[in-house]
């Protein structure tokens, strides 16, 4: 359905019949920035990111927005004699989109003067509102933990970094996406209840209005949490949690990604969604070995290096060989949190941060210098866009 008001019944159908449907994959490219803007596209199913792309291959996109179902994008087509693309848009997952033409357009005004009028005022009408609307803040850093096995303190660097940001005045949302076994709400020393898989049952509309109702408030974390049965994992499709990542990413300025270990198409997608992957590990022969699997299926995707941090975990000074070899493996910047058993596990059991349990303890000082190179180091977001687009459309 198109997201327009006032239209009838008897006005979609005149403007469905001259839409065509066009079913695209992953990473399809509809239209990019400079090309003569020839169609409107409507977002049927799916969704489209709308990007600043720096280099031809995709690799430093900039992503601006995304376009949901009964959405649009490209509507310069529509609203412009001689016009051009100023951004460029992606699928950002299988989707299917309804294409209208000029001369679609033109047919439609030949069959219905009121139905063709009528989508041209609802196409204009949804672009005031947007200008109208307070200027939306820059979205949320999206930091994403990787582990390339459970167990390796993925959740306790991650749950450690999100207590640091909250109280620095960030607001953080933490996102347990280990859908069948994600235990950040023992972290936090919280109940898993409600959860994300009940926010996907319940709620029709995954706007943050309703998802605000699913948070829990773990020491100034809104914490959004995995369902308590890993049956419940199949409700959350990678279509509706890329719908709640887009809603949070609006409304914070940190949003953690706590990443299950195995690969499916719902990790990928938050990989690719974050602007820093921090990958937990530990000083062993085991890890390692997994961490070189990992990192096989990471350069097919080819990933900027700066996208990278990497955190080896429980480190003692006997393990430096392995972190040498770590830093042959992946060059990128590793830091390292001392092996504290006892500090971090009293603090789990407590639901604190291991600073609060023994502040002087090497891995409580790890884990404060991990966290203030996060802190430290914010990446500006590209500004413009679409919104700048609009802007000067209606300028008069």
């Amino acid at each position: 359905m198109l997201a327009i008001k006032d239209l009838t019944g008897s006005d979609l159908d005149v403007i469905l019949r001259h839409l065509v449907r066009r079913e695209i994959e992953r990473g399809t490219l509809l239209f990019e920035k400079g090309q003569k803007a020839t169609s409107t596209f409507f977002v049927e199913t799916g969704s489209l990111k709308i990007v600043i792309r720096k280099a031809k291959d995709g690799l430093d996109d900039v992503m601006l927005g995304v376009v949901k179902p009964g959405g649009f994008c490209g509507e310069t087509a529509l609203l412009g004699d001689e016009s051009f693309y100023e951004d460029t848009v992606v699928a950002l997952e299988p989707s299917v989109v309804l294409e209208l033409t000029k001369e679609g357009l033109q047919k439609i005004m030949s069959a219905s003067m009121t139905a063709g009028t009528k989508l041209l005022l609802g196409i204009s009408r949804n672009i005031r509102e947007a200008i109208a609307m307070p200027q939306a803040q820059e979205s949320a850093r999206i930091i994403a933990f990787i582990a390339p096995k459970d167990g390796r303190g993925r959740t306790t660097v991650a749950t450690h970094l999100a207590r640091h940001l909250a109280t620095s005045g960030k607001r953080v949302i933490y996102l347990d996406g280990d859908l069948q076994l994600g235990d950040a709400c023992v972290h936090f020393g919280m109940s898993n209840q409600p959860h994300l898989a009940r926010l996907i049952q319940n709620e029709p509309r995954l706007v943050f209005e309703n998802i605000r109702k699913y948070f829990l408030n773990a020491q100034g974390v809104l914490l959004l949490s995995s369902p308590p049965q890993p049956q419940e994992a199949e409700f959350v499709t990678r279509s509706t949690l890329n719908q709640v990542i887009q809603e949070c990413v609006r409304n914070c300025d940190y949003l953690i990604l706590d990443v299950p270990s195995h690969i499916d198409d719902i990790s990928i997608m938050m990989w690719d969604l974050a602007d820093l992957m921090v990958f937990v590990t530990e000083g062993n022969l085991s890890a390692m070995s997994r961490l070189k699997r990992l990192l096989s299926t990471l350069q097919r995707l080819n990933y900027p290096a700066e996208k990278f941090l990497c955190v080896c975990n429980k480190f003692s000074a006997d393990q430096g060989e392995y972190l040498d070899h770590y830093r042959k493996l992946m060059p990128y910047r590793w830091l390292t949190v001392a092996n504290g058993q006892r500090a971090l596990g009293e603090a789990q059991l407590r639901g604190a941060s291991v600073w609060e349990i023994d502040a002087g303890c090497e891995a409580a000082k790890d884990m404060r210098a991990f966290c203030e190179e996060i802190l430290g180091k914010p990446q500006a977001k590209e500004k413009g866009g679409i919104f700048s687009r609009i802007k000067s459309m209606f300028a008069s």
